[in-house]
């Protein structure tokens, strides 16, 4: 009895089969993201700052704060600890 490395295919074809089904569905689960990207739009950081601006809002006068001064678009687009070094 000889050994040998003799390794016979699958008959069929079935792992490419599988191959070829996991390739199909990786592909159209990148074209719903993208569908579905596309459908709802970009929302941007614009969305999140009017809802951060919003909680706290409700937040301050939830608990009894005081309201916070408004502040400006481009003041928004600078972080809060830095918005103070311009006005030294």
């Amino acid at each position: 009895m000889a050994m040998c490395a003799h390794h016979e295919k699958p008959e069929g074809g079935y792992h490419m089969t599988a191959v070829a089904a996991c390739i199909l569905v990786m592909g159209i689960s990148l074209a719903i993201v993208i569908l579905l990207w596309a459908w709802f739009g970009h929302i941007g950081p614009k969305f999140s700052d009017e809802v951060m601006r919003q909680q706290q809002e409700t937040l301050r006068a939830q608990y009894g704060f005081e309201p916070l001064p408004k502040i400006t678009e481009e003041d928004a687009k600078i972080p809060p600890s830095l918005r103070n070094l311009n006005s030294n």
